[in-house]
């Protein structure tokens, strides 16, 4: 949740519709999906949001109508959804390539957010497995 701090109210709602929407494209709400969902919505301010899958035209719109740069961050954030749950589905990538392409994102582009989204990705997780690993039980000493 590193680059939509600067979205309004409209824009965040927007963004967690296409959000919810690109978790349920593969039919299944994996408890990894769902949890990155109420964090974000948290983290943007909008506690409690719930998917109204007939707001989905109107917030690619509004996302459609944002500057160059923060198309790019709603595309590389919304990919992280579609990463989240270990895999990406091929109903998952169709919903992807009709997203970047309603933002009308270079493909070229594109990808490289989607690789560096999993880069990331993955780092959060290594630093999650740091902090929840068990002590060695070896000493070291110095």
């Amino acid at each position: 949740m590193l680059f939509l701090h600067e979205f309004e109210r409209i824009e965040a709602e927007a963004f967690l519709t296409l959000a919810s929407e690109l978790v349920e494209e593969d039919g299944i709400v994996t408890a990894e999906e769902d949890a990155l969902l109420a964090e974000y919505a948290g983290t943007l301010g909008i506690p409690g949001f719930t998917y109204d899958a007939a707001a989905a035209a109107a917030a690619r719109y509004t996302m459609s109508q944002l500057n160059e740069v923060s198309k790019r961050k709603v595309y590389m954030e919304l990919y992280t959804f579609a990463i989240c749950d270990g895999f990406e589905d091929p109903s998952e990538r169709r919903a992807l390539n009709e997203l970047r392409d309603a933002l009308e994102l270079d493909a070229h582009i594109a990808r490289k957010l989607e690789i560096c989204a999993g880069d990331l990705y993955s780092i959060y997780a290594e630093i999650e497995d740091a902090l929840n690993a068990e002590a060695s039980p070896i000493k070291v000493e110095n």
